[in-house]
């Protein structure tokens, strides 16, 4: 049975990928982030309520950080260096953002996303995760208006 009229244009033996798939390993170098790192960054009520009384649970929330910015910094061409103080200091950012998550805070920990973005941008000069690049595009072609004719 036929599927449809170009049937003999499809090679039936491979499948056709939709999308191309990236392969994204991300190696790191460097001390990882400590729960005494992310309580200094904090006043000590917040550090409270987004540790929930657990240490492990903001050692969690740095582990998921670096796993992220590892991935773009991968994307990037670079290995995430966390005695870089740049990189450190977008993990550190992620990680106040992953703890704000846990807890379901999504927008009071959306500055910091927006902090470790820029600083992404400012440092490498792009930022893969977004789906396109941040720098201007040029145009690709100019525009002539056409003559204008006399009406008789």
């Amino acid at each position: 049975m036929r599927k449809t009229d170009f049937d003999d244009l499809l090679d039936m033996g491979k499948p056709i990928a939709v999308t191309e798939q990236l392969a994204v390993s991300y190696s790191v170098i460097g001390s990882p982030v400590t729960a005494a790192e992310v309580a200094q960054r904090l006043a000590p009520s917040l550090y409270a309520q987004l540790a929930n009384g657990d240490e492990t649970s903001v050692v969690r929330a740095a582990e998921r950080a670096t796993i992220h910015i590892g991935t773009i910094s991968s994307r990037l061409g670079r290995k995430l260096n966390l005695d870089d103080t740049v990189m450190r200091e977008i993990v550190l950012d992620m990680t106040i953002y992953e703890l704000h998550m846990a807890l379901g805070h999504e927008e009071a920990g959306h500055e910091y996303r927006i902090k470790a973005k820029d600083l992404i941008v400012a440092a490498f000069g792009d930022y893969p995760e977004a789906g396109s690049s941040q720098e201007a595009k040029v145009p690709a072609g100019a525009v002539k208006t056409a003559h204008r004719r006399r009406y008789p």
